[in-house]
């Protein structure tokens, strides 16, 4: 089994939003440290927050914000990005996910712990998201003179890596903050096959470059610019990188938000993306099936579902409610070690 072949036939990420993907390749300058681009672009980021106030308004049925810039004296009772209590400014302390390769120690080596402001305009009453579910999303985005650099009304898929040619993936604080949010609570669509996406997740979020573009310049983005951006999540769809059947958010290990982080056998293959996670020479996805014999006398092969289903199949003789065995055959202990996990365990 030639697992490296698997992993290199994953597309490696692209780090540009989608509608800015169809540019003409840009040549990135010379990059600054990190650590010093940094603290100019927080430091340009509040006071942009502390010098500018926002209401929600709707454009053409979506929502979205308008910004204003206090002027001192004549405010007119506006109350700043800063000090809003109607919708309260919040931050993340997150890191620069950009990868080089999507090996463990892929990641870029950027050692800033970036704050990543942002206001939730709605939560949004559907599924929650992970950065490596696949999102349905649109977005406008400007910079801090209040120039808008890009807009898209019409909501494309975005995944992290990307598994297909018909999915992006968006900069890194994009995902980041889209994983905050949650999709549509319902979607409706007309007799004309129009689609209305009710109570979805929307917020702003405000991105110092190294969370952007850093040094890599885009059309109307000069390098080193800290970005804004409206963002709304319509829907969500959970993946399985490695097509191994258990969904991408459950390889976390013991419940990290970075999957590249979990590598069960060491082998600088993050669990999500490889085959054979505790490297014993079986397929997870063969590790985690089982077989029985229907009423009819036919051989039925089936997966474990990771957590157990809600409901339980009676044409089974399998608990359905039951998750992924250990090797010892515990199904329900959270601290159990999963059979597909423990390389004694075939």
């Amino acid at each position: 089994m030639n697992k490296f072949r698997f992993y290199f036939i994953l597309p490696l990420v692209s780090i540009v939003l989608f509608s800015c993907s169809k540019d003409d390749e840009k040549v990135a300058a010379p990059p600054r440290a990190y650590t010093e681009q940094y603290p100019a672009d927080i430091e340009a980021i509040e006071s942009y927050l502390k010098t500018h106030s926002f209401s929600v308004i709707e454009v053409d049925g979506r929502t979205d914000v308008k910004i204003d810039t206090l002027i001192v004296g004549n405010a007119e009772g506006k109350v700043s990005i800063w000090d809003n209590t109607e919708y309260p400014l919040q931050f993340k302390m997150v890191k620069n996910d950009i990868r080089a390769t999507n090996f463990v120690d892929g990641r870029v080596k950027d050692p800033v712990d970036y704050k990543m402001y942002y206001l939730i305009l709605n939560e949004g009453g559907g599924a929650s998201t992970t950065r490596f579910d696949s999102t349905y999303v649109s977005y406008r985005g400007w910079k801090l003179n209040d120039k808008q650099f890009d807009i898209n009304n019409t909501p494309f898929w975005a995944t992290f890596p990307k598994i297909s040619s018909a999915e992006v993936s968006v900069i890194s604080g994009f995902r980041q903050f889209t994983s905050l949010l949650k999709a549509s609570e319902t979607i409706d669509v007309g007799v004309d096959g129009s689609v209305s996406y009710n109570n979805y997740g929307v917020g702003v979020v405000f991105l110092p470059s190294g969370l952007a573009y850093y040094n890599t310049p885009q059309n109307n983005i000069p390098i080193y610019s800290p970005l804004v951006f409206t963002v709304r999540l319509h829907s969500v769809r959970e993946r399985d990188h490695d097509r191994d059947s258990v969904l991408s958010k459950y390889e976390n290990g013991s419940g990290v938000e970075d999957l590249y982080t979990v590598d069960t056998d060491g082998d600088n293959i993050p669990d999500f993306l490889d085959i054979d996670d505790d490297n014993d020479g079986v397929r997870t996805i063969l590790e985690t099936r089982y077989t029985y014999v229907n009423a009819d006398g036919v051989t039925i092969t089936a997966q474990y579902p990771f957590n157990g289903a809600l409901v339980d199949d009676p044409s089974t003789p399998y608990d359905d409610r039951k998750g992924i065995p250990s090797c010892s055959g515990d199904f329900e202990s959270p601290t159990r070690v999963r059979k597909h996990l423990d390389a004694n365990c075939q």
